[in-house]
């Protein structure tokens, strides 16, 4: 199948269903609810668990690899009878160390999953009451989803696996941590979101799921910084609270975002649709994903991001594009991308609330538009990768 009936089969027809509603907005943070055309039928998505449904039933065990644990790495268990989606950047807190995973995931029932994570706690390497992992109730921050997904694009464009920059992740927790002062023995990301609990809390009062909503684009002060989508309403709805922490920390600490590193601006978009039309127009390639389904890296001008497809997309982030892509970097016509990961896979597989304001129409590509406004009264050295 060749890139562009891909594009259309997945990313592109996902996006073509998409119909923008009444935004909703809170202080600096904007969000646009995105709807499935409901012509377009279920989506496999229905089939499937949130990661937090599954350990909060029991039905999926997450823990280190083995007992002297690997960072990079944890092993997946499910024995339900539903697949398990693990989102990206969703955090596990407990066994040796914190982690975010690289990617989406899919585990199917009764499988064995080793999928790829980061570390979020440097200095901890330890396990008090033989803890195993559970959920820590937030996906990570955007931005650092954003760093992130740049590395992990650069891992898979070479044939392996879902490698983020660890280097690059502890840095961005330590600047947070710095930033906003939190004093935490272990360098934890949980420590840094404890911090700000509060102010997102307040934040995200202003939002909640419209019917039929699988997505939304959010907008942080005059910057559109992302889309946000998983295939299902229902399953949408189950994981929000979750997707919307990871932006509404990035609002929180706005400021600070803008200020360091001298990074340069994202392109601008002056509107949701074209910044839409963008993910949906930009070159992507293909190729395996750790359990079931397959693994999208989206590498425009413009714009960025990955998703996982699985007879449709079970879940989309894209985000506006910081740096041009450098020679070499873009798709090959005609390459068959992810064979040599494949290669590696099979050989490594394991057995066995209240809202005020009025409607403010406009016209859009992607439905018409309205407003819904909201009172604002109302380790640094190697031995420290293993704690």
């Amino acid at each position: 199948m060749t890139h562009s009936e891909q594009n259309h089969s997945h990313v592109a027809e996902f996006v073509s269903n998409l119909h923008l509603q009444p935004r909703q907005f809170h202080k600096n943070l904007t969000l646009w609810p995105l709807a499935r055309d409901g012509s377009s039928g279920p989506t496999s998505a229905s089939r499937f668990m949130s990661l937090a449904e599954a350990l909060e039933a029991g039905t999926l065990v997450l823990d280190e690899v083995s007992d002297s644990g690997d960072v990079p790495h944890v092993r997946a268990h499910n024995h339900g009878e539903e697949a398990v989606l693990v989102l990206f950047g969703e955090e596990i807190e407990g066994a040796l160390q914190n982690r975010v995973a690289n990617a989406s995931f899919l585990v199917p029932a009764g499988s064995d999953v080793v999928i790829d994570v980061s570390c979020v706690e440097r200095g901890r390497w330890s396990r008090p009451g033989g803890q195993r992992f559970r959920h820590g109730g937030h996906v990570s921050s955007a931005a650092l989803r954003r760093v992130m997904a740049g590395r992990v694009a650069e891992s898979r464009r070479r044939g392996l696996r879902f490698q983020a920059d660890q280097g690059e992740v502890w840095a961005e927790v330590e600047d947070r941590l710095e930033a906003s002062g939190t004093h935490s023995p272990s360098d934890a990301y949980a420590d840094y979101v404890a911090s700000r609990s509060s102010d997102m809390g307040e934040l995200a009062k202003a939002f909640h799921p419209v019917p039929g909503q699988v997505g939304f684009v959010a907008a942080i002060g005059d910057e559109v910084v992302g889309v946000e989508c998983v295939g299902e309403p229902d399953l949408f709805a189950r994981c929000f609270p979750h997707l919307l922490r990871s932006y509404t920390i990035d609002a929180v600490d706005h400021a600070f975002l803008r200020s360091r590193r001298g990074e340069a601006p994202p392109p601008s978009f002056d509107a949701p649709e074209e910044f839409l039309a963008a993910v949906a127009e930009a070159p992507f390639h293909t190729g395996p994903s750790l359990g079931a389904g397959q693994d999208v890296r989206i590498e425009g001008e413009r714009v960025a991001g990955c998703a996982l497809a699985d007879d449709g997309i079970v879940h989309l982030m894209a985000f506006p594009q910081r740096r041009p892509v450098a020679p070499g970097e873009g798709i090959l016509d005609g390459e068959t991308l992810g064979d040599a990961f494949a290669a590696e896979l099979e050989s490594q597989r394991l057995e066995g609330d209240d809202f005020r304001g009025e409607e403010l129409e406009t016209d859009g590509s992607f439905g018409q538009e309205a407003e819904l406004e909201v009172d604002d009264q109302a380790p640094a050295t190697g031995s420290r990768q293993r704690g």
